[in-house]
């Protein structure tokens, strides 16, 4: 093909060339090189050529019309009286000029035509990309459109489920594993899992209390699962060099650990879908997984008794704190103190109103028909506990008072009635020091956080 093209160039090239003197010819005879018309016509050979296939065609044409000119002057050709230097100096000039604008545009348009290979490669590996996502996207679709409950609520009913009291029978795990593990199946991507029983010297039993699919006969020595019994943290395999994941023994074992420590159950998960396995997921299952293990700590320990308020909420603040070191985020607690009737019912209202899932809100009633509101919002920074006070009416910008709290953040409202104080908590946090300002923040108000455990306290849980 290649050698047939470059044949027609040349064919052309020289057939370009000596049809203008033989046209020429044909029209005066005795000038057939125009040399004596007023416009040298035989400059449109070369020019011609030059233009369609660049510097060497038309080099070659004007190379050809030259010699035909020279050759004519010297053997006494008729119509070549002298040596036309001028037109031969302006063909030849002409002819460089006109090629050379040829190549530069034949340059530039390799370079468009390169680059529109280029981003041609690009887009065809977008196109791909994007039909990709869609096709996933609408499968993610149609797997949330099945899911009859979000996340949340699944939780909600696996802590209705664990803190019934009919289930304290026999084993902690007992009766609540199959819940479990449907939730990790419905919203972890896990496939094949089994959950076992560890006693308090974090010794696991070998038989599964549930399992989901048919899990593997699952080795003492795995050492997936050794890893998290010793660390009291989620443990997964690592891929092969491939990408990917081994088909043996566990990928990922997550311990039910509470927030002082205590295992009372692993999950071994057996297999799941590569795209899952990733560190986002490894966080989410460790969250997970510390919010199961306080449920299970609060059902064997018959700690289910909502009177028991303060241990809860000491609970929940150190999981919190926990998952905030875990996760590298921030955290805010509330304190509020109302002093009169008349806008408890108001600021509860805005509260439950503004409270996301996740976060809580412990109501206390004392002797003195005063009210505190105690409220944790997890996954929030100091930016959005402004914007949430603002919301319900308690920013800072409207207080009447700046207070002496135990953090400097204390403020007043209507009179006196109502103060806040918030704690912003991060990795470096205590949660010691945090109840201990609450403490001293509702001490100035007759209040003590001790008197959470008083009979008369409620609390309300969101989460």
């Amino acid at each position: 093909m290649m050698t047939k093209t470059l044949k027609n160039k040349w064919t052309e090239s020289i057939a370009i060339s000596l049809s203008v003197p033989v046209i020429g010819y044909a029209i005066d005879s005795s000038d057939p090189f125009f040399i004596n018309y007023r416009f040298p016509w035989l400059i449109l050979a070369p020019v011609l050529a030059g233009l369609r296939y660049g510097f060497v065609c038309g080099l070659t044409s004007a190379a050809l019309l030259v010699s035909l000119v020279t050759s004519g002057f010297y053997l006494g050709w008729p119509g070549v009286s002298f040596f036309p230097e001028e037109m031969i100096i302006g063909l030849l000039v002409l002819t460089l000029i006109s090629t050379e604008f040829r190549e530069s545009s034949t340059r530039q348009i390799k370079l468009l035509d390169h680059e529109y290979n280029h981003l041609k490669v690009r887009m065809d590996k977008f196109s791909r990309s994007y039909q990709l996502i869609k096709d996933s996207h609408y499968r993610l679709e149609q797997h949330l459109a099945s899911q009859a409950k979000s996340l949340r609520l699944s939780l909600d009913d696996l802590k209705k489920k664990v803190l019934t009291w009919e289930n304290h029978k026999g084993e902690p795990l007992a009766g609540i594993g199959d819940s479990i593990l449907k939730i990790l199946g419905s919203y972890a991507n896990v496939q094949m899992a089994g959950i076992y029983a560890v006693n308090e010297h974090r010794k696991m039993n070998p038989n599964p209390v549930a399992s989901l699919g048919q899990p593997r006969t699952l080795l003492p020595s795995d050492p997936v699962v050794a890893e998290a019994l010793k660390t009291g943290n989620v443990a997964s395999i690592e891929m092969e060099q491939n990408g990917a994941l081994p088909a043996v023994g566990a990928l990922v074992a997550i311990p039910l650990v509470d927030v002082y420590e205590r295992i009372w159950g692993v999950i071994v998960v057996n297999e799941m879908p590569l795209f899952a396995f990733q560190e986002n997921t490894m966080d989410f299952l460790a969250v997970l997984g510390g919010k199961m293990g306080d449920l299970v700590k609060r059902r064997a320990e018959a700690h289910c008794d909502e009177n028991d308020v303060g241990k809860i909420f000491e609970s929940r603040l150190r999981r919190i704190t926990d998952e905030i070191r875990y996760l590298k985020t921030s955290a805010v607690a509330i304190a509020t103190v109302i002093s009169s009737d008349e806008p408890q019912s108001e600021l509860l209202a805005k509260f439950q109103a503004e409270l996301r899932g996740v976060d809580e809100i412990l109501i206390i009633n004392d002797s003195w028909n005063r009210h505190v509101f105690l409220l944790l919002l997890p996954y929030t920074d100091e930016h959005g506990a402004n914007e949430f006070l603002n919301r319900v009416g308690l920013s800072k910008s409207s207080a009447e008072v700046a207070l002496d709290g135990p953090n400097g953040m204390a403020y007043g409202f209507r009179g006196g009635d109502i103060k806040v104080c918030t704690w912003v908590l991060d990795n470096k946090t205590s949660y010691e020091k945090v109840l201990l300002g609450m403490d001293r923040f509702c001490k100035n108000e007759f209040i003590h956080i001790s008197i959470m455990a008083n009979p008369n306290a409620s609390i309300s849980n969101f989460a």
